[in-house]
């Protein structure tokens, strides 16, 4: 128990096989909220057996979702987790001990979030000043999450971001064929945000941005100590990368579905036809 009370907040969608483990993360906390927006795996049920309190709300996007459970919560400090996240026993101690100083409840705490990969533990693959703002705990008074963020959300905070000590762990156990479903399911919301920001996507984006995303992961965050494990890793978020800026393009330069082929295609084929054949023609000569 925290000297100011908390309220853990979790965003679920069919998620039986977490939730249970996430909630008892956060079992220091005064109230543990999930917000359900229609799972059918019986993600409710487990939860309320687990202690936590349940609300359902239909999916309004991550922000506004988030900024919605907050506002069901009973106390003003907030601690976001994800259902597939622990908090390590170093985290844990630090937002105690945060918690015991009566911190401003203007600032916000962020963390270091760190995943998994095939049954490793990954390094922040992160830039520094997105760390920097990777806030999950705050006070809802003076904070809130930023609705003109589709995906990669952030909290807004008025005062100073300061960063806890410990691990947040994303540990999901993918294998390699969950991974590019999930990719190409972000694409499509990170393709609409760069376009919604006046992103405007060239081939040298669609060639150099996985090439530079493969080099941070693999040099520069240090994915090549994982041998093996650490290459496949860098080559699929460069994947995703590639996805990214390809879905943006297709976005801006070809938004529609193209069923039937236009007009000025089916004349370049039937010109290109008859230039084949007069080439065949010329070829083999004349028929007697």
């Amino acid at each position: 128990m925290s000297a100011l009370p908390i309220t853990a907040v979790i965003l679920t969608k069919n998620e039986k096989d977490f939730i249970e483990r996430a909630l008892s993360t956060v079992d220091f906390c005064e109230e543990r909220l999930v917000l359900d927006c229609g799972s059918e795996d019986g993600t409710p049920d487990i939860a309320r057996a687990a202690g936590a309190r349940v609300e359902h709300q239909d999916w309004l996007g991550w922000s506004a979702q988030r900024n919605h459970a907050a506002a069901l919560a009973k106390h003003d400090w907030i601690l976001v987790l994800e259902a597939d996240e622990i908090i390590s026993p170093q985290l844990r101690r630090s937002i105690h001990t945060v918690m015991a100083a009566t911190p401003d409840p203007r600032d916000g705490f962020s963390m270091d979030r760190r995943g998994d990969f095939l049954g490793a533990l990954l390094p922040n693959e992160s830039r520094p000043a997105k760390r920097r703002t990777f806030v999950r705990l705050y006070n809802r008074s003076h904070s809130s999450w930023d609705l003109d963020m589709v995906v990669h959300e952030e909290v807004r905070v008025p005062g100073v971001r300061r960063p806890l000590d410990g691990t947040l762990l994303h540990w999901r156990g993918y294998q390699l064929a969950d991974y590019v479903p999930a990719f190409d399911r972000y694409a499509a919301q990170e393709a609409r945000e760069l376009t919604d920001n006046g992103v405007r996507v060239r081939g040298i984006h669609v060639a150099a941005r996985p090439v530079l995303r493969f080099g941070w992961l693999y040099l520069v965050r240090g994915d090549w100590r994982l041998g093996t494990r650490g290459l496949v890793h860098a080559m699929l978020k460069a994947v995703h990368e590639f996805l990214r800026y390809a879905r943006a393009w297709e976005m801006q330069q070809s938004p529609a579905a193209v069923i039937d082929p236009p007009a000025e295609v089916l004349e370049q084929v039937a010109s290109s036809g008859l230039s084949a054949r007069s080439r065949l023609i010329r070829r083999r000569g004349p028929k007697a």
